[in-house]
Protein backbone atom coordinates (compact mmCIF):
# COMPACT_ATOMS: atom_id res chain seq x y z
CA UNK A 1 0.00 0.00 0.00
CA UNK A 2 1.68 3.27 -0.58
CA UNK A 3 1.68 5.98 1.74
CA UNK A 4 -1.82 7.37 3.11
CA UNK A 5 -3.19 11.24 2.56
CA UNK A 6 -6.39 12.77 4.18
CA UNK A 7 -7.87 13.00 0.60
CA UNK A 8 -7.09 12.10 -2.81
CA UNK A 9 -8.80 14.11 -5.49
CA UNK A 10 -8.89 11.95 -8.66
CA UNK A 11 -8.24 14.94 -11.67
CA UNK A 12 -5.37 17.47 -11.99
CA UNK A 13 -7.64 20.16 -13.72
CA UNK A 14 -9.03 23.20 -12.77
CA UNK A 15 -11.72 21.65 -10.46
CA UNK A 16 -9.66 19.18 -9.01
CA UNK A 17 -6.66 21.58 -8.82
CA UNK A 18 -9.23 24.10 -6.98
CA UNK A 19 -10.62 21.66 -4.35
CA UNK A 20 -7.04 20.39 -3.72
CA UNK A 21 -6.07 23.87 -3.41
CA UNK A 22 -8.64 24.75 -1.13
CA UNK A 23 -8.00 21.98 0.81
CA UNK A 24 -4.16 22.13 1.71
CA UNK A 25 -4.58 25.34 2.68
CA UNK A 26 -6.77 24.51 5.50
CA UNK A 27 -4.06 22.07 6.77
CA UNK A 28 -4.92 18.97 4.93
CA UNK A 29 -2.46 16.26 3.15
CA UNK A 30 -3.48 16.31 -0.06
CA UNK A 31 -2.40 14.17 -3.49
CA UNK A 32 -3.79 15.06 -6.69
CA UNK A 33 -3.93 12.26 -9.07
CA UNK A 34 -3.70 12.60 -13.01
CA UNK A 35 -4.21 10.36 -15.92
CA UNK A 36 -2.76 12.75 -18.62
CA UNK A 37 -0.91 15.66 -18.06
CA UNK A 38 -1.88 18.53 -15.38
CA UNK A 39 -4.76 20.91 -17.13
CA UNK A 40 -4.67 19.77 -20.40
CA UNK A 41 -8.22 18.55 -20.39
CA UNK A 42 -11.46 20.59 -20.17
CA UNK A 43 -9.27 23.14 -18.41
CA UNK A 44 -6.88 23.93 -21.29
CA UNK A 45 -9.38 23.55 -24.28
CA UNK A 46 -11.97 26.23 -22.49
CA UNK A 47 -12.10 29.84 -23.56
CA UNK A 48 -11.49 31.02 -20.42
CA UNK A 49 -14.48 33.30 -19.98
CA UNK A 50 -15.94 34.34 -17.01
CA UNK A 51 -19.67 34.81 -17.30
CA UNK A 52 -22.52 33.50 -15.11
CA UNK A 53 -25.43 33.94 -17.54
CA UNK A 54 -25.90 34.47 -20.82
CA UNK A 55 -27.80 31.89 -22.14
CA UNK A 56 -31.96 31.16 -21.64
CA UNK A 57 -31.46 27.98 -21.17
CA UNK A 58 -29.45 28.10 -18.00
CA UNK A 59 -31.10 26.69 -14.64
CA UNK A 60 -31.33 29.45 -11.92
CA UNK A 61 -29.58 27.38 -9.60
CA UNK A 62 -26.40 27.22 -12.24
CA UNK A 63 -26.84 31.17 -12.32
CA UNK A 64 -26.61 31.72 -8.99
CA UNK A 65 -23.55 29.56 -8.43
CA UNK A 66 -21.61 31.30 -11.79
CA UNK A 67 -22.55 34.66 -10.00
CA UNK A 68 -21.82 33.58 -6.54
CA UNK A 69 -18.25 32.26 -7.87
CA UNK A 70 -17.59 35.02 -10.33
CA UNK A 71 -17.60 37.28 -7.19
CA UNK A 72 -15.01 35.11 -5.61
CA UNK A 73 -12.48 35.67 -8.42
CA UNK A 74 -10.83 38.72 -8.20
CA UNK A 75 -9.30 38.07 -4.51
CA UNK A 76 -8.88 34.19 -5.51
CA UNK A 77 -6.99 34.44 -9.07
CA UNK A 78 -5.28 37.90 -6.81
CA UNK A 79 -3.76 35.32 -3.90
CA UNK A 80 -3.15 32.46 -6.45
CA UNK A 81 -1.06 34.51 -8.21
CA UNK A 82 0.72 35.90 -5.50
CA UNK A 83 1.40 32.33 -4.07
CA UNK A 84 2.88 30.81 -7.03
CA UNK A 85 4.34 33.85 -9.14
CA UNK A 86 1.93 32.59 -11.70
CA UNK A 87 0.56 35.52 -14.18
CA UNK A 88 -3.15 34.89 -15.31
CA UNK A 89 -4.31 37.70 -16.89
CA UNK A 90 -7.39 38.13 -15.06
CA UNK A 91 -9.26 41.11 -16.77
CA UNK A 92 -12.92 43.00 -16.95
CA UNK A 93 -13.29 43.10 -20.58
CA UNK A 94 -17.21 43.26 -20.25
CA UNK A 95 -19.09 40.74 -22.22
CA UNK A 96 -21.48 41.87 -25.15
CA UNK A 97 -24.31 39.05 -25.65
CA UNK A 98 -25.85 39.42 -29.00
CA UNK A 99 -29.03 38.36 -30.48
CA UNK A 100 -29.86 38.27 -34.47
CA UNK A 101 -32.45 39.04 -36.87
CA UNK A 102 -33.96 35.17 -37.63
CA UNK A 103 -35.28 36.39 -41.23
CA UNK A 104 -31.79 37.27 -42.24
CA UNK A 105 -30.13 35.12 -45.51
CA UNK A 106 -27.85 32.75 -45.07
CA UNK A 107 -27.62 32.38 -41.23
CA UNK A 108 -25.94 29.72 -39.60
CA UNK A 109 -27.45 27.63 -37.19
CA UNK A 110 -26.79 28.24 -33.44
CA UNK A 111 -26.89 31.64 -33.54
CA UNK A 112 -28.79 33.33 -30.70
CA UNK A 113 -32.51 34.90 -32.32
CA UNK A 114 -33.98 35.96 -29.15
CA UNK A 115 -32.61 38.52 -26.12
CA UNK A 116 -31.44 36.63 -23.15
CA UNK A 117 -32.64 36.62 -19.66
CA UNK A 118 -32.56 40.28 -18.05
CA UNK A 119 -30.28 40.40 -15.14
CA UNK A 120 -29.07 43.64 -13.17
CA UNK A 121 -25.86 45.36 -13.66
CA UNK A 122 -26.88 44.68 -17.90
CA UNK A 123 -26.74 47.72 -20.08
CA UNK A 124 -29.56 46.84 -23.32
CA UNK A 125 -28.54 48.10 -26.51
CA UNK A 126 -29.97 48.70 -29.65
CA UNK A 127 -28.55 47.43 -33.38
CA UNK A 128 -27.23 50.98 -34.08
CA UNK A 129 -25.32 50.76 -30.51
CA UNK A 130 -24.15 47.69 -30.70
CA UNK A 131 -22.66 48.81 -33.58
CA UNK A 132 -21.55 51.93 -32.50
CA UNK A 133 -19.73 49.70 -29.06
CA UNK A 134 -18.02 47.44 -31.81
CA UNK A 135 -17.69 48.53 -35.41
CA UNK A 136 -16.32 45.14 -36.59
CA UNK A 137 -19.61 43.57 -35.66
CA UNK A 138 -21.89 44.63 -39.28
CA UNK A 139 -24.05 41.08 -39.10
CA UNK A 140 -27.89 40.77 -39.02
CA UNK A 141 -27.91 42.10 -35.08
CA UNK A 142 -30.54 43.22 -33.42
CA UNK A 143 -29.29 44.20 -30.01
CA UNK A 144 -27.38 43.16 -27.36
CA UNK A 145 -26.84 43.44 -23.64
CA UNK A 146 -23.46 44.49 -22.22
CA UNK A 147 -22.42 43.21 -19.15
CA UNK A 148 -19.36 44.98 -17.79
CA UNK A 149 -18.40 42.78 -15.18
CA UNK A 150 -17.70 39.30 -16.99
CA UNK A 151 -13.83 38.28 -17.33
CA UNK A 152 -11.73 36.10 -18.61
CA UNK A 153 -8.84 34.43 -17.62
CA UNK A 154 -5.50 32.80 -19.28
CA UNK A 155 -7.12 29.16 -18.89
CA UNK A 156 -4.32 27.46 -19.95
CA UNK A 157 -2.18 28.72 -17.25
CA UNK A 158 -4.84 27.85 -14.25
CA UNK A 159 -4.59 24.18 -13.72
CA UNK A 160 -0.72 24.32 -13.33
CA UNK A 161 -0.75 27.34 -11.13
CA UNK A 162 -3.21 25.18 -9.01
CA UNK A 163 -0.90 22.51 -8.54
CA UNK A 164 1.91 24.15 -7.95
CA UNK A 165 0.75 26.36 -5.33
CA UNK A 166 -0.80 23.02 -3.65
CA UNK A 167 3.22 21.59 -4.01
CA UNK A 168 4.41 24.78 -2.01
CA UNK A 169 1.88 23.57 0.52
CA UNK A 170 3.58 19.44 0.76
CA UNK A 171 0.87 18.44 -1.34
CA UNK A 172 2.31 15.30 -3.85
CA UNK A 173 1.01 15.38 -7.51
CA UNK A 174 0.87 12.27 -9.96
CA UNK A 175 0.34 13.09 -13.15
CA UNK A 176 0.37 10.20 -16.47
CA UNK A 177 -1.20 8.22 -13.38
CA UNK A 178 -4.91 6.87 -14.38
CA UNK A 179 -7.14 5.57 -11.67
CA UNK A 180 -8.32 2.13 -12.77
CA UNK A 181 -10.33 1.48 -9.40
CA UNK A 182 -11.42 3.21 -6.28
CA UNK A 183 -11.23 1.20 -3.19
CA UNK A 184 -13.08 0.12 -0.03
CA UNK A 185 -15.33 -2.05 1.98
CA UNK A 186 -18.42 -2.30 3.68
CA UNK A 187 -19.51 0.75 2.07
CA UNK A 188 -16.70 2.91 2.45
CA UNK A 189 -14.05 4.96 -0.17
CA UNK A 190 -10.63 4.00 1.41
CA UNK A 191 -8.38 5.01 -1.43
CA UNK A 192 -7.81 4.29 -5.09
CA UNK A 193 -5.95 2.20 -7.24
CA UNK A 194 -3.92 3.59 -10.55
CA UNK A 195 -2.22 1.84 -13.43
CA UNK A 196 1.15 1.89 -10.92
CA UNK A 197 -0.23 -1.14 -9.31
CA UNK A 198 -0.51 -0.24 -5.59
CA UNK A 199 -3.57 1.35 -3.45
CA UNK A 200 -3.28 5.07 -2.50
CA UNK A 201 -5.71 5.17 0.89
CA UNK A 202 -6.91 7.92 2.02
CA UNK A 203 -9.45 9.21 4.18
CA UNK A 204 -11.68 11.02 1.39
CA UNK A 205 -11.40 10.80 -2.36
CA UNK A 206 -13.01 13.54 -4.20
CA UNK A 207 -14.06 12.29 -7.84
CA UNK A 208 -12.94 15.40 -10.04
CA UNK A 209 -11.90 13.41 -13.44
CA UNK A 210 -14.07 15.96 -16.07
CA UNK A 211 -15.73 14.18 -18.34
CA UNK A 212 -13.55 10.60 -17.37
CA UNK A 213 -15.63 10.48 -13.99
CA UNK A 214 -18.82 9.10 -15.39
CA UNK A 215 -16.99 6.30 -16.81
CA UNK A 216 -14.70 5.88 -13.40
CA UNK A 217 -17.49 5.81 -11.34
CA UNK A 218 -19.25 3.28 -13.46
CA UNK A 219 -16.59 0.77 -12.69
CA UNK A 220 -17.03 0.71 -9.21
CA UNK A 221 -20.77 0.62 -9.73
CA UNK A 222 -22.31 4.31 -9.35
CA UNK A 223 -24.84 6.00 -11.44
CA UNK A 224 -22.92 9.24 -12.36
CA UNK A 225 -24.02 10.14 -16.23
CA UNK A 226 -21.12 12.33 -16.79
CA UNK A 227 -20.97 12.55 -20.72
CA UNK A 228 -18.05 14.30 -22.87
CA UNK A 229 -19.17 17.30 -25.03
CA UNK A 230 -16.47 17.99 -27.54
CA UNK A 231 -15.64 21.18 -28.40
CA UNK A 232 -14.02 22.43 -31.18
CA UNK A 233 -12.23 26.10 -31.42
CA UNK A 234 -9.79 27.82 -33.12
CA UNK A 235 -7.63 31.25 -33.09
CA UNK A 236 -6.84 34.04 -35.38
CA UNK A 237 -3.60 36.10 -35.25
CA UNK A 238 -4.29 39.46 -35.00
CA UNK A 239 -2.14 42.92 -35.01
CA UNK A 240 -5.01 44.58 -33.17
CA UNK A 241 -7.87 43.43 -31.37
CA UNK A 242 -11.07 43.31 -33.59
CA UNK A 243 -13.34 43.33 -30.88
CA UNK A 244 -12.85 45.02 -27.48
CA UNK A 245 -15.43 42.71 -25.28
CA UNK A 246 -15.96 39.19 -25.24
CA UNK A 247 -18.79 38.68 -27.83
CA UNK A 248 -21.75 35.84 -27.62
CA UNK A 249 -23.69 34.98 -29.98
CA UNK A 250 -25.50 31.47 -29.12
CA UNK A 251 -23.17 29.56 -30.00
CA UNK A 252 -20.64 31.95 -30.99
CA UNK A 253 -18.03 32.84 -28.91
CA UNK A 254 -15.36 35.91 -29.65
CA UNK A 255 -12.37 36.30 -27.04
CA UNK A 256 -10.07 39.08 -27.70
CA UNK A 257 -6.61 38.17 -25.89
CA UNK A 258 -4.71 41.11 -24.21
CA UNK A 259 -1.57 39.90 -25.91
CA UNK A 260 -2.20 37.64 -28.21
CA UNK A 261 -5.06 35.81 -30.63
CA UNK A 262 -8.74 36.52 -31.39
CA UNK A 263 -10.10 33.02 -29.57
CA UNK A 264 -13.17 31.60 -31.81
CA UNK A 265 -15.47 29.04 -30.78
CA UNK A 266 -17.42 26.84 -30.18
CA UNK A 267 -19.20 23.51 -31.10
CA UNK A 268 -21.31 21.32 -28.77
CA UNK A 269 -20.90 17.56 -30.20
CA UNK A 270 -21.94 14.32 -28.71
CA UNK A 271 -19.28 12.02 -30.16
CA UNK A 272 -18.47 10.27 -26.77
CA UNK A 273 -14.49 10.86 -26.40
CA UNK A 274 -13.16 11.84 -29.90
CA UNK A 275 -11.51 15.05 -28.82
CA UNK A 276 -10.51 15.24 -32.54
CA UNK A 277 -10.54 18.60 -35.20
CA UNK A 278 -12.31 18.65 -37.96
CA UNK A 279 -13.91 20.43 -41.03
CA UNK A 280 -17.19 19.73 -40.07
CA UNK A 281 -16.89 21.62 -37.32
CA UNK A 282 -14.02 24.18 -38.27
CA UNK A 283 -16.45 25.33 -40.44
CA UNK A 284 -19.49 25.66 -38.44
CA UNK A 285 -17.43 27.87 -36.45
CA UNK A 286 -16.34 29.99 -39.15
CA UNK A 287 -19.58 30.31 -40.61
CA UNK A 288 -20.97 31.73 -37.14
CA UNK A 289 -18.48 34.28 -36.53
CA UNK A 290 -17.99 35.51 -40.35
CA UNK A 291 -21.88 35.98 -40.48
CA UNK A 292 -21.48 38.56 -37.52
CA UNK A 293 -18.47 40.31 -38.26
CA UNK A 294 -17.57 39.73 -42.02
CA UNK A 295 -13.79 41.15 -41.47
CA UNK A 296 -12.69 38.21 -39.57
CA UNK A 297 -12.63 36.26 -42.63
CA UNK A 298 -9.21 38.00 -43.83
CA UNK A 299 -7.64 37.20 -40.53
CA UNK A 300 -4.51 34.66 -40.88
CA UNK A 301 -5.50 31.40 -38.83
CA UNK A 302 -3.16 30.99 -35.90
CA UNK A 303 -4.28 27.41 -34.49
CA UNK A 304 -7.16 25.30 -34.32
CA UNK A 305 -7.84 22.87 -31.05
CA UNK A 306 -10.82 20.54 -29.45
CA UNK A 307 -11.53 19.54 -25.96
CA UNK A 308 -14.03 17.62 -24.21
CA UNK A 309 -16.33 19.29 -21.35
CA UNK A 310 -18.04 16.97 -18.71
CA UNK A 311 -22.12 17.18 -19.24
CA UNK A 312 -24.83 15.86 -17.31
CA UNK A 313 -28.25 15.37 -18.24
CA UNK A 314 -29.63 18.53 -16.89
CA UNK A 315 -26.61 21.05 -16.80
CA UNK A 316 -25.54 21.36 -13.32
CA UNK A 317 -22.82 19.63 -11.66
CA UNK A 318 -22.47 16.91 -9.71
CA UNK A 319 -21.64 18.25 -6.23
CA UNK A 320 -21.53 16.07 -2.83
CA UNK A 321 -21.76 13.09 -1.06
CA UNK A 322 -22.29 9.74 -3.29
CA UNK A 323 -24.81 7.85 -2.05
CA UNK A 324 -23.70 4.15 -0.75
CA UNK A 325 -19.83 5.55 -0.35
CA UNK A 326 -19.07 7.48 2.61
CA UNK A 327 -15.79 9.14 1.85
CA UNK A 328 -16.43 9.50 -1.53
CA UNK A 329 -17.63 13.12 -3.00
CA UNK A 330 -17.71 14.04 -6.52
CA UNK A 331 -16.83 17.46 -7.81
CA UNK A 332 -17.62 17.03 -11.62
CA UNK A 333 -19.98 17.82 -14.47
CA UNK A 334 -19.51 21.36 -14.99
CA UNK A 335 -19.94 21.51 -18.72
CA UNK A 336 -18.51 24.83 -19.97
CA UNK A 337 -18.69 26.68 -16.95
CA UNK A 338 -15.59 24.84 -14.73
CA UNK A 339 -12.81 27.80 -15.25
CA UNK A 340 -15.93 29.98 -13.94
CA UNK A 341 -16.71 27.64 -10.89
CA UNK A 342 -13.70 26.73 -9.84
CA UNK A 343 -13.43 29.04 -6.79
CA UNK A 344 -16.74 28.46 -5.50
CA UNK A 345 -16.16 24.78 -5.89
CA UNK A 346 -13.15 24.26 -4.04
CA UNK A 347 -14.47 26.38 -0.87
CA UNK A 348 -17.82 24.36 -1.02
CA UNK A 349 -16.35 20.51 -1.38
CA UNK A 350 -13.14 21.56 1.09
CA UNK A 351 -15.92 22.55 3.63
CA UNK A 352 -18.06 19.70 2.84
CA UNK A 353 -15.11 17.13 3.27
CA UNK A 354 -13.61 18.45 6.59
CA UNK A 355 -16.94 19.95 8.34
CA UNK A 356 -19.49 17.45 6.41
CA UNK A 357 -21.33 20.81 5.65
CA UNK A 358 -23.59 20.74 2.57
CA UNK A 359 -23.92 24.47 1.42
CA UNK A 360 -27.47 24.76 0.39
CA UNK A 361 -27.13 25.97 -3.01
CA UNK A 362 -25.27 22.56 -3.53
CA UNK A 363 -28.33 20.41 -3.11
CA UNK A 364 -30.23 21.10 -6.58
CA UNK A 365 -26.22 19.57 -7.39
CA UNK A 366 -26.24 16.42 -5.69
CA UNK A 367 -25.37 13.11 -6.64
CA UNK A 368 -28.68 10.64 -7.26
CA UNK A 369 -30.59 13.47 -8.08
CA UNK A 370 -33.51 13.15 -10.76
CA UNK A 371 -31.81 15.40 -14.01
CA UNK A 372 -33.75 14.35 -16.71
CA UNK A 373 -32.55 12.78 -20.27
CA UNK A 374 -29.46 13.62 -21.30
CA UNK A 375 -29.61 16.84 -23.90
CA UNK A 376 -26.66 19.46 -24.99
CA UNK A 377 -29.21 22.47 -25.35
CA UNK A 378 -28.81 24.55 -22.51
CA UNK A 379 -26.63 25.30 -19.54
CA UNK A 380 -23.51 26.55 -21.61
CA UNK A 381 -20.95 28.78 -21.17
CA UNK A 382 -17.60 28.78 -22.44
Amino acid sequence: MDRVSDVVVIGGGAIGGSVAWALARRGVSVTVVEAGRIGRGASWASAGVLAPDWNVHDQPALAELASASLALWPDWVAELEDWTGVGLNFRRDGLLNLWVDPEASHLPRDLATEPPPRCPGQQWLGAAEVRALEPGLTGPILGGVLSPDDAQVDNTRLAPALVRALSLLGGRILAGTPVVALTGSRGRCTGVRTVAGPEIAAGAVVLAAGAWSGPLAAASGIDLPVVPWRGQMLAFDTVVRPVRHIVFCGELVLVPRPHGPLVVGTTLEDVGFDARVTLAGLHEVLARAVRIAPGLGDLPLARTWAGLRPGSPDHLPYLGPVPGWEGLYAATGHGRKGILLAPLTGDLVARLVLEDAVDPRMEPCLVGRRDGPPSLRGGAGA
